[in-house]
């Protein structure tokens, strides 16, 4: 198989998992295992933070309630939306909205510092406005992050060598997390310090 929008690759785990001065492996037995294992990982930060640090590569279309007239929060962006609308009626009827005249794009320098956009924000010169109604704002865009940070792929990483290193059928401690596969990660495989990674990108919803 292969590494669905996964944080490492089959490659990157190998040289992370050889001893520092050592030869990278090329056993390929356990490729599977390991890809499977690193598309475990990858999921299971997603679900721990509540966002995805992969980005799709068709639009989406995703609707949104917002809470002020001049700014709606979005899920992440990984670049500038394809289009933004409106529905002003209540009749999920959408007028489309300007990048140039109507709105802009919030954290201004995410894209410079490698993270998604999170807000959109009325400029103060349209006439435009957020409705504060029920999906009154419709983005068409590719979601997601931009690339996926360094510390997530570290973490991923870690997870999948713990995981791999576990398989001689240790005992487990503590409660355990049940992926829908039935797979198992362990309290004790996601390190200390991946837990305040892991708190670091937390979305609250």
């Amino acid at each position: 198989m292969t590494v669905t929008n996964g944080y490492a690759t089959l490659a990157e785990f190998k040289l992370y998992d050889t001893s520092r001065g050592g030869t990278v492996t090329t056993d390929t037995n356990d490729d599977t295992v390991i890809e499977d294992l690193i598309e475990l990982a990858s999921r299971y930060i997603d679900g721990d933070t509540g966002r995805r640090f992969w980005k799709v590569t068709n639009d989406e279309t995703r609707y949104y309630t917002p809470m002020d007239d001049d700014e709606c929060e979005v899920d992440d962006l990984s670049a500038a939306p394809t289009s933004v609308s409106v529905d002003y009626g209540g009749l999920r009827s959408y007028t489309a909205l300007s990048t140039t005249d109507d709105y802009e794009l919030d954290p201004p320098n995410a894209a410079l510092d490698g993270k998604p956009y999170t807000c959109l924000s009325i400029l103060p010169t349209s006439t435009a406005y957020f409705p504060l109604s029920t999906r009154a704002v419709k983005v068409v865009a590719k979601f997601g992050w931009p690339s996926v940070p360094d510390d997530i792929k570290s973490l991923c990483l870690a997870i999948t060598l713990n995981c791999y290193k576990s398989r001689s059928g240790q005992s487990s401690a503590g409660d355990v997390s049940v992926t829908a596969s039935g797979i198992v990660i362990r309290p004790r495989d996601v390190p200390e310090w991946g837990r305040q990674i892991i708190a670091k990108y937390r979305k609250y919803l």
